[in-house]
């Protein structure tokens, strides 16, 4: 059941070591629990030394941060702030990327009602798609901040879980969704314990076919209007394809255009057909 408000933590770091032990070729071989930090991207840094191998988990988040510099609002511990330093030596950017996509979408779809729509919008959201006439927004559920160091990746997620439409300021309550809101039953800590599983299952296979798979089966931005950026040009048009280890397929009023998926920018804010 899904609690809300100061939780007891104190044995949060004995429960995912015990996932961890039972994680066949687990991503992490250690985790840290603090009740509050400024940022798990931030902090992660002075318990793993850079070094993989270290999952550290907050309570409480009172400066997270997302892509571009844009901040993660947290909500007094009603999301689940983490980041996971992992091996990330040999593996390509798109290719991590397309990885964490893969696994917390699956982490969430595992979680929530099997009425509920859950996409990935590439490079870095989990969303909801609301498919109600009345509202046709897509709403943000989860994000994914991931910054290389050398051969350690710090991999932040964030994912609300217990806000209610009056925990949303006024500039995001169009834009976000929780889980609780969805009527999704799970405490914070069954999901970083869920998080674990999926993370290791996917960093362990590293299977390009399997990725390309999922992505086709959970896109949100197919057949969707979108502006990127790619050699400092401004491409605008429908998405018709992602392969989110090599390239996307934009259709304009010029043509179609095959964009290198490593180079190239979504531009936020833009809507799709139907609204989002």
């Amino acid at each position: 059941m899904i609690s809300s408000g100061r939780e007891d933590i104190s044995r949060w770091a004995s429960r995912i070591d015990t996932v961890i032990a039972n994680t066949q070729r687990c991503c992490v071989n250690r985790v840290v629990v603090v009740e509050s930090t400024s940022s798990t991207m931030d902090s992660i840094g002075s318990f793993s030394a850079d070094q993989s191998g270290v999952l550290l988990v907050a309570s409480e988040q009172t400066n997270g941060r997302g892509q571009r510099g844009r901040q993660w609002l947290d909500g007094d511990r009603r999301t689940l702030p983490c980041t996971f330093a992992v091996n990330s030596d040999g593996i390509q950017p798109t290719m991590l990327s397309a990885i964490v996509g893969c696994a917390v979408h699956e982490t969430l779809k595992s979680i929530a009602p099997s009425s509920s729509t859950l996409m990935i919008k590439w490079p870095n959201d989990i969303i909801v798609r609301n498919h109600d006439s009345s509202d046709r927004q897509d709403h943000k559920i989860a994000g994914i901040l991931i910054e290389k160091k050398e051969r350690c990746a710090h991999i932040g997620i964030g994912v609300n879980c217990l806000q209610g439409q009056s925990d949303w300021g006024s500039i995001i309550r169009d834009k976000a969704i929780s889980l609780s809101e969805l009527g999704a039953q799970i405490s914070r800590l069954d999901l970083v314990c869920s998080l674990v599983e999926h993370l290791s299952f996917w960093l362990d296979a590293q299977d390009p076919a399997a990725i390309r798979s999922y992505y086709a089966d959970h896109d949100a931005m197919i057949g969707t209007l979108r502006s990127f950026n790619y050699n400092n040009q401004c491409i605008h048009g429908i998405v018709e394809h992602i392969d989110p280890l090599e390239y996307i397929e934009v259709r304009s009023p010029s043509g179609t255009h095959t964009l290198p998926i490593a180079q190239t920018r979504h531009i936020q804010g833009d809507e799709s057909l139907g609204g989002e």
